[in-house]
């Protein structure tokens, strides 16, 4: 189980939660970030840090991305939330 705290690049936390570190990860962590600032249209998972450079991916802290792509009536193409920092320890 992986313990996830999700903060601004000021420091302030913005969401916080829990979940599997299968291979789930990434909607999992989306769904945390979603669920704390209620986003409507809901976020995916953009980027996250160098997930292959440890073993322990993905336990530590990293920078994230989310974002979702607007419909083509709308323009189309991605919207990027601002960068956080994503911060895990495995429970």
């Amino acid at each position: 189980m992986l313990k996830v705290r999700i903060s601004n690049l000021s420091g302030a936390v913005i969401a916080e939660g829990t979940c599997s570190d299968s291979g789930y990860f990434p909607p999992a962590l989306a769904g945390i970030y979603n669920d704390a600032l209620d986003l409507k249209p809901p976020r995916s998972l953009q980027s996250y840090g160098e997930p292959y450079a440890s073993e322990d991916y993905p336990v530590g802290t990293g920078r994230a991305q989310f974002g979702y792509t607007q419909p083509r009536h709308d323009g189309g193409g991605y919207v990027l939330d601002d960068e956080v920092i994503v911060d895990i320890e495995r429970t």
